[in-house]
């Protein structure tokens, strides 16, 4: 093969998916960032070779590299992009290759395509022949296959750049292209049309651009892209979940630049999760709640919400309201299960649920046992991941054998992990993705669900329930990912992610039913007193005290504090603990946590008589409450620590519900 000519293309729209699914598992943690500047960008002196700088929110936040080899057999076009963010303290670095083969008219015949997001690489090739697509996929040293039907040509890169050049001239040319997007197993119909001619100022110097909106089929989102007369990328924008994700041209060394990361600002981050009107209890699992969920951006349009226990009541322009009922815990299900064509696709394994790897089985074997009932064993389960993992921002996304080995990830290694020892025990299982409720908001998320008979059963190892997951989370997408992550991260999840408002109008937990009227306020505070009636929970601050801190959300975990001269301090947390774990054993440890070595003793609260601890110097002390499920931790700092714990502690009520 004879190279003849290397020049540059249309803008690789498989990269810049992957940037915006990226975006959606990002989403999934929640995180928070601070400002750091932005390079310049300006026109690369060689424009055969294209280089462009990756913002978010208006950060560098990596690169993309682009080319196209032009030879005898047609293109061959090489494409990489890094994304690098920072988030607490931790270096997020996500990266994707892909190579595509095209015909002299610009037809695809080959796509190559890997994604590094943890230590693990994973790979995928697809074979296009008229009408079939075989695709292969490995990770972990194991290879999978699938395949899907098209109809109608599939353009690469190169054949979508000389289409675009030839139909886009004028405000109102449109053109339309069948491509195949490998990250999102997608095949779609690309749809280009001129908005308007524009000089586009890029570094120092003005450029002459074809302002273009493009829509793929079957993705919500509208893009905005800017090119010049060739069909050539200049820049492209596109909203995600935090703020808008850019694409600019830029040179080789700004390019590179923006690799070192970006740091989004703070306000970023608060935009990414959604504030509740009450906070609510977690003494017991909520059985029941009914929200209005408000669409900040209604043109992108609703996802199906029907799903598991989810009903939508009701759905007009920006306005939906949703209940969400806890399932019951099925008995009697015995497994393996029974394989069927419907069902298989939940049951084999994949590239990135290895359910079918010699440590995964394993593992599922050992933790299972004897056990008979599917949904006893599937609980053994989820203890092991919840007990065994440790969370890491670090690593988005990583496959199953990467996980059952390093035990970190986060709420996506979680249910991976959980889902894949699952399908290794001969149970039926899928991801989903959506929102989960957690100390005054609700936040990306992701947890497992396993298929019992005919129902599927949320279970969640990072946010543990005694038995069945409950109801405090909305469910966006489901997937087995037997067509890679695209389905759970594109589509639904654009469309919400980021765009969301929740409030709570009924919840349901210890057999009592709880309305919440549109006036109700989350808290009061009069002179004396906070009274907090949703969480059964009333302070009354000593003299000389004042309340701070009264509207902190996840990760912070502060309902109340008070603070008074001297720079003494009290906070009140609420805390979980596992269903399984000795109460008092795991009160022990998260004093032990805060204060280490401290001294032991006892204190009276009301009706309570809890553990407690001090520090030697005095300058810490802290106290620990068990209501259900909920630990609630008051610690006070500062002078006379012990002497002050003591004294807010006799004016804290907390009811049992």
């Amino acid at each position: 093969m004879s190279a003849k000519t290397l020049r540059s293309h249309a803008f690789n729209i498989r990269l810049f998916t992957a940037a915006v699914w990226i975006m959606a598992l990002l989403s999934l943690s929640f995180w928070g960032f601070s400002r750091t500047p932005r390079p310049s960008a300006c026109i690369p002196a060689d424009a055969s070779d294209l280089w462009y700088v990756i913002k978010i929110s208006d950060q560098p936040a990596g690169y993309i590299h682009e080319e196209t080899l032009a030879h005898d057999k047609g293109y061959t076009t090489s494409s990489k992009m890094l994304v690098v963010l920072n988030r607490l303290g931790s270096r997020v670095e996500i990266g994707f290759m892909s190579e595509s083969e095209e015909t002299p008219k610009g037809l695809l015949q080959r796509v190559l395509y890997e994604m590094t997001a943890s230590s693990q690489s994973t790979k995928s090739e697809a074979v296009i022949s008229e009408g079939k697509i075989d695709i292969r996929s490995e990770s972990g040293g194991k290879t999978y296959t699938s395949g899907r039907d098209y109809t109608g040509d599939l353009y690469g890169p190169e054949g979508i750049r000389r289409l675009t050049a030839a139909g886009l001239k004028n405000p109102g040319d449109k053109v339309t292209v069948q491509t195949y997007v490998a990250e999102a197993s997608l095949v779609g119909k690309m749809t280009r049309t001129v908005l308007s001619r524009e000089a586009l100022k890029i570094g120092t110097r003005e450029v002459a651009a074809l302002k273009v909106e493009e829509i793929l089929e079957g993705l919500p989102i509208k893009r905005t892209g800017w090119l010049d007369e060739q069909g050539n990328l200049l820049r492209q924008d596109e909203p995600g979940p935090f703020g808008m994700i850019e694409v600019w041209r830029a040179e080789k060394s700004a390019a590179l630049a923006a690799a070192s990361g970006g740091e989004l600002p703070q306000e970023v981050y608060q935009s990414s999760i959604v504030r509740t009107n009450i906070r609510l209890p977690r003494e017991r699992p909520i059985d029941y709640l009914k929200l209005k969920l408000t669409h900040r951006r209604p043109e992108l349009g609703w996802p199906d919400l029907r799903m598991t226990g989810q009903s939508v009541l009701s759905q007009e322009g920006s306005v939906a309201v949703l209940e969400v009922r806890r399932p019951k815990a099925p008995s009697g299900v015995s497994f393996p299960a029974v394989r069927t064509e419907a069902g298989r696709e939940y049951l084999e394994p994949n590239a990135f649920i290895q359910s079918d790897d010699d440590e995964i089985l394993r593992l599922a074997k050992e933790i299972v046992g004897t056990e008979k009932d599917a949904f006893r064993a599937s609980l053994a389960l989820e203890r092991w991941v919840a007990e065994n993992m440790k969370f890491d921002l670090g690593i988005v996304f990583a496959p199953a054998t990467e996980i059952v080995r390093n035990r970190r990830g986060t709420c996506v290694g979680y249910a991976t992990l959980l889902a894949t020892l699952a399908r290794a025990a001969g149970i039926p299982s899928r991801i989903v993705m959506g929102y989960v409720y957690a100390l005054g908001m609700f936040g990306g998320h992701a947890w497992a669900e396993v298929k019992l008979g005919e129902e599927w059963v949320p279970l969640d190892a990072a946010v543990v329930n005694e038995g069945v997951a409950d109801a405090a989370r909305v469910a966006v997408a489901a997937s087995s990912l037997a067509e890679g992550i695209g389905e759970l991260t594109l589509g639904a999840a654009q469309q919400l992610f980021g765009q969301l408002g929740i409030e709570i109008q009924e919840f349901q937990t210890g057999g009592r039913t709880y309305p919440v009227s549109p006036g109700d306020k989350p808290f009061s505070i009069t002179e004396e007193t906070y009274d907090n009636p949703w969480l059964g929970l009333r302070l009354r601050k000593p003299a000389g005290f004042r309340f701070i801190k009264t509207d902190a959300v996840w990760p912070d975990r502060t309902v109340v504090g008070l603070d008074a001269p001297e720079g003494r301090t009290v906070v009140l947390e609420q805390n979980e603990i596992f269903p399984w774990e000795d109460p008092e054993e795991a009160l022990g440890r998260r004093l032990e946590s805060l204060i280490p070595g401290g001294r032991k003793g006892r204190l009276e609260a009301g009706k309570w008589e809890v553990p407690c601890l001090d520090s030697a110097d005095g300058q810490k002390a802290a106290a620990a409450f068990r209501r259900g499920l909920e630990a609630w931790i008051i610690r006070a700092d500062g002078k006379g620590a012990s002497e002050t714990l003591r004294r807010a502690a006799r004016l804290l009520e907390l009811s049992e519900r």
